[in-house]
């Protein structure tokens, strides 16, 4: 139902030596129907795993309320983004597993449950001025 239209995920050095991790994205929902989205995605969270197993849970997921184009070929698309900040000693390319958890619910019923989507993804190291 839910799925992204791009994976790549880039890694940029701060200033501080610590790794900035952004994607930069399109959710795209299947459904029959237009609808509100930020009336019915109750949660959407990201979490990535590293080669080396390591995981971290991106700090701020979001997605545009406006739809990038109107609905069509039973598809809804919004922006998307997610970010967080790690520890990685050399920024080289490489892939890890993105998950995607979301809960949309049309009814508030709690015995709805979430839902999850993954990945395998490209980790793009930016070159910078500090890294």
């Amino acid at each position: 139902m839910v799925r992204l239209a791009d994976t790549s995920i880039r890694l940029y050095r701060k200033k501080n030596g610590k790794v900035s991790v952004k994607l930069r994205s399109y959710l795209m929902i299947k459904t029959n129907c237009g609808f509100n989205l930020g009336a019915y995605l109750k949660d959407i969270s990201c979490v990535l795993t590293f080669y080396n197993g390591e995981r971290m849970v991106f700090d701020d997921v979001a997605f545009a309320v406006d739809m990038e184009c109107e609905y069509q070929l039973d598809t809804m698309v919004h922006t998307f983004w997610a970010s967080g900040i790690t520890e990685m000693d050399v920024l080289k390319f490489s892939i890890g597993k993105l998950c995607v958890n979301f809960l949309i619910s049309f009814t508030g019923h709690p015995s709805e449950e979430p839902d999850s989507v993954e990945y395998i993804v490209p980790l793009i190291p930016i070159p910078t001025v500090y890294g």
